[in-house]
């Protein structure tokens, strides 16, 4: 659709403007849940670690789960380091304030 005036201007640059910090947020938030899940597998690990020696469990089982829960550990780490979630969340503030910026300059004109 074709923006005729400075009004759908500014409301087309301001709807976008809005889904690009949605989108922000919903990263963030992703970002934020997957660290917070390595945490609590880091904790348990030690947890467990520490629950193993002290109640001096040696049964094979008992002495794979701390190996177990730190791989799963690392192939978690690996799928965030892969979907980059730290460049893809730069970008999209730098294209907020880009829009801002134009926003600020469109509204200056009325």
């Amino acid at each position: 659709m074709e923006k005729n005036t400075l009004c759908n201007i500014i409301n087309d640059l301001r709807s976008r403007r809005d889904a690009l910090t949605m989108c922000h947020e919903h990263l963030k938030h992703d970002s934020e849940q997957w660290n917070k899940l390595i945490i609590i597998l880091f904790l348990s690990t030690g947890l467990f670690d520490s629950v193993q020696l002290k109640l001096g469990l040696q049964n094979a089982v008992v002495s794979m789960v701390p190996i177990v829960l730190s791989s799963i550990i690392a192939c978690i780490s690996a799928l965030i380091k892969f979907k980059n979630y730290p460049a893809q969340i730069e970008v999209i503030l730098q294209s907020q304030s880009l829009l801002t910026n134009t926003l600020t300059t469109a509204r200056n004109e009325i």
